[in-house]
């Protein structure tokens, strides 16, 4: 049985949400159409354990749930969101990575409102800001292999859509004057980048090589301060640069 997965449309339509509404919805049929009905987004500034943090919270997470969670000591020794502070990739969790760490009755409470498994990931904004998306369901994750890492890549691409439209959604507006000077050369790149074109495809409709275009791809990463081109391109969408 093949993995479910999101079109691309379906990315680069949560990347360019006009509205929280619309954003939101995006972001639960997108997990949906990966084999997941829940998804929990979370805005953070500053670090979770300093009490001057800011928390925004996107997602369909059970309603009875966020009655549950309340108690924040026991959201700061979740071994997920233990294992998100302190490493850079996604984290895959089940029943195992509770009872491992004494903390089995706190999944059996949430595996009650459909948290039994699931994927999560953390990114950086500038700014001390952090993007944290996860989702969750009652089915068993694939085994270790290739599915599972489909699953993980299909989650990675899905936040990167989604980090910058969360920025600009739930935190203040992108101003063009705090966007760095870029070239006609890597507007043009970037221009066609966000019509869904390869850097091939760049390349021979700008007339330059393929690694021109994705050396200006690289100037426009460097100087937006992101990790991606998907990044850049959503950066300068909600700057209204094109």
């Amino acid at each position: 049985m093949g993995v479910p997965e999101m079109n691309y449309q379906q990315l680069i339509d949560v990347g360019m949400s006009e509205d929280f509404e619309s954003f939101e919805r995006r972001l639960v049929a997108s997990a949906d159409a990966m084999g997941f009905p829940i998804i929990s987004g979370v805005l953070m500034r500053g670090a979770l354990h300093d009490p001057r943090v800011r928390i925004k919270s996107i997602g369909n997470t059970p309603e009875g749930y966020l009655e549950v969670a309340k108690d924040l000591d026991v959201a700061r020794r979740d071994p997920v969101m233990a294992a998100l502070m302190t490493q850079s990739v996604p984290t895959v969790y089940d029943q195992k990575t509770y009872t491992t760490v004494g903390l089995g009755e706190a999944w059996e409470v949430q595996a009650q409102y459909g948290f039994k498994t699931g994927i999560a990931l953390k990114l950086h904004l500038p700014g001390n800001k952090s993007f944290l998306l996860g989702v969750d369901r009652d089915e068993a994750l694939p085994a270790p292999g290739a599915q599972l890492m489909h699953m993980v890549a299909g989650l990675q691409l899905l936040a990167a859509h989604a980090l910058t439209a969360a920025d600009r959604l739930l935190g203040p507006e992108v101003d063009q004057t705090e966007i760095p000077k870029l070239t006609r050369r890597e507007l043009d790149v970037l221009s066609w980048t966000s019509q869904g074109k390869t850097a091939w495809e760049v390349s021979v409709i700008l007339g330059m090589s393929e690694k021109t275009a994705n050396f200006h791809l690289g100037n426009v990463m460097r100087k937006l301060q992101v990790t991606s081109k998907y990044q850049a391109v959503l950066k300068c969408v909600a700057a209204g640069l094109f």
